[in-house]
């Protein structure tokens, strides 16, 4: 076995160690680092005869993923993930998509049910929305849950370059759920420029907050190719739904497995003070020699 003890070991891929803990350090200190635009931004609507009417806009656009690094994005109404579109159970929706992309498209509404001739499967349930053209889909909702929408056309090149995004539906009556403070959505993805939350990798990933005593709820949705297993250091999570629906019995953990497909609801009770990491478990997909990057953020406890 090779001596390890001296200062004069060789590193990994040939970096020195001095060179590595600079780059370590230069990502935290940028942390967090700020870019042109972000995603998740939640969509108002505008009402017609008690239908609650949301406009989205298919076209490829240019997004910064960290600072300086750019990618060809496909993009919801300019950003990735697309906005949030956030509604109460029993609600009229109406969501109006134009497709301004080089080839067809059409919308699925993942874990929100829907009539069939609404589902947003070209062949199946409707004619694809082709270049230059509009489509309707009107639908009321039903589930009460932590959804989402996306691409279902060349799924693995209009989903990976970004056509997603969260759709939440409100339940009526809270009671059934935990009671938290805040209300943060990860969406994990895979492909667009790299290993993302919320559509940016570390450092321009966005920290959550909180204040000590607080309780914050997390909506993981996995909108990628790869399983992500969250982990949160320091604090455990309270697992209660998945997928949209509450389960029988909760449970904590602090790391969860997230599948192609899946959402998974949380609560962190905000207990101690500090930053405290919060990453992917598959290491590769959050650090390497050159400090860490991708699926990385915090969770800032004052």
């Amino acid at each position: 076995m090779a001596d390890m003890s001296s200062a004069s070991a060789t590193a990994t891929a040939g970096v020195d160690w001095q060179a590595m803990d600079r780059m370590h350090m230069d990502g935290i200190k940028a942390f967090p680092a700020k870019t042109a635009a972000y995603g998740n931004q939640p969509l108002q609507p505008h009402l017609e005869n008690g239908v609650k009417v949301f406009e989205l806009t298919a076209k490829v656009i240019q997004w910064e993923v960290t600072p300086g690094k750019m990618a060809e994005a496909w993009a919801y109404n300019n950003q990735v993930p697309g906005p949030e579109i956030r509604v109460t159970e029993g609600d009229k929706v109406r969501v109006v998509v134009h497709n301004q992309l080089p080839e067809s498209t059409a919308v699925h509404w993942h874990g929100v049910m829907v009539p069939n001739n609404m589902d947003g499967v070209p062949g199946l349930t409707q004619d694809p929305i082709t270049p230059g053209s509009t489509f309707t889909y009107e639908f009321t909702v039903k589930n009460p849950g932590s959804h989402m929408y996306h691409a279902h056309y060349n799924s693995t090149i209009q989903v990976g370059k970004g056509m997603l995004g969260a759709f939440i539906i409100e339940p009526k009556d809270r009671s059934k759920d935990p009671a938290y403070d805040h209300d943060y959505t990860l969406i994990l993805n895979d492909q667009l420029g790299g290993f993302t939350l919320n559509g940016k990798s570390f450092p321009a990933t966005q920290p959550l907050t909180a204040t000590v005593g607080e309780k914050i709820r997390i909506r993981y949705m996995n909108e990628g190719q790869m399983i992500h297993p969250m982990h949160l250091h320091g604090l455990p999570q309270l697992t209660f739904a998945k997928d949209g629906w509450n389960l029988p019995q909760p449970y904590m953990n602090d790391t969860v497995n997230i599948a192609p497909g899946e959402r998974w609801d949380v609560i962190v009770d905000c207990t101690d003070p500090g930053i405290w990491a919060f990453h992917c478990h598959i290491l590769g997909h959050a650090e390497s020699e050159q400090g860490m990057f991708g699926m990385v953020t915090a969770l800032i406890v004052k």
